[in-house]
């Protein structure tokens, strides 16, 4: 009887370890999504107040590694890779480094990759979001 109870005991106390530890597993997969969507957000609108500034202002397009845009809460500059069209981005109110990669393929074929990176831009580390679009 003795040893029934002891037993018990330890694979109640395995299973609540492996269910501690699934519940910080989850909380870390949630921060990551929760900082990795922050991320895409600031890097989109980031895109669009680059391309209203082109609109308004006629920027154009720089050599690599040159400041396109600085604001108060934003820097892009232009980052060259092999295959895209790509904009980097710091933005101050989240000390963060963005990429945003662009690709025209085949006629209509047009290809977004958004990452997240260091201040060389040259560290791709792909955005896992809750973003839909």
């Amino acid at each position: 009887m003795e040893w029934s109870i002891l037993v018990v005991l330890l694979v109640g106390a395995f299973f609540w370890w492996r269910h501690t530890k699934n519940i910080e597993a989850a909380r870390v997969a949630n921060e990551r999504l929760d900082k990795d969507t922050r991320l895409l957000q600031h890097i989109k609108a980031g895109l669009r107040e680059l391309e209203r500034k082109r609109r308004e202002e006629g920027l154009t397009f720089s050599k690599d590694g040159k400041l396109l845009l600085e604001t108060p809460h934003m820097a892009a500059y232009k980052v060259s890779h092999f295959a895209e069209s790509r904009t980097g981005f710091y933005f101050k109110d989240i000390n963060e480094y963005g990429l945003h990669g662009f690709f025209a393929g085949e006629p209509g074929e047009y290809f977004d990759s958004y990452y997240r990176t260091d201040s060389t831009f040259k560290k791709e580390g792909r955005l896992v979001t809750r973003d839909e679009d």
